[in-house]
């Protein structure tokens, strides 16, 4: 049996560069824009008022708002964000909810955030499944940890 040379060294192997520090912000657009936060109040109190005098019934009023508000929990309730080597943490009214990257298929940018998703093929209900992430002043922060932890699994957002 012949003993082989090598003519050249093998190349070392590429190891990922030192991950990117970890982000976190708070979302709070209730607390965050004044006018915007008046838009949607007096958007509220005008569908009250529209369902009040169309039906003449108060409580289906008070409903039509309170339904309206609940659909909107994210506009009124502070939420803080946080990516890290662990993932994406979700933190609202004290309970902490943790999601892997590797829970991570797929992404979608948006002018506001993005929106990461559990599934790799796109479904009617992404939006219920998938955790929208708004930039918060920190957009290339976010982009930067999506590159860095999805860009396997995704196209590499610029």
């Amino acid at each position: 049996m012949g003993v082989m040379s090598l003519s050249s060294p093998s190349p070392a192997p590429s190891w990922p560069d030192e991950p990117p520090p970890q982000v976190g912000w708070r979302s709070w657009p209730l607390g965050e824009s004044l006018p915007k936060s008046a838009l949607v109040l007096a958007g509220l109190l005008a569908a009250g008022i529209g369902v009040r005098g169309v039906t003449g019934y108060s409580h289906l009023a008070l409903l039509a708002v309170a339904a309206l508000a609940l659909s909107l929990w994210r506009f009124f309730l502070p939420v803080d964000f946080t990516l890290s080597a662990d993932g994406v943490s979700e933190s609202l009214l004290g309970r902490d909810r943790r999601i892997p990257w590797l829970a991570i298929r797929r992404y979608e940018m948006y002018p506001k955030g993005v929106l990461l998703l559990p599934h790799a093929d796109a479904t009617p209900i992404d939006c219920f499944r998938g955790i929208f992430l708004p930039w918060g002043g920190h957009r290339q922060e976010i982009v930067t940890l999506l590159n860095y932890y999805l860009g396997v699994r995704g196209t590499p957002i610029s």
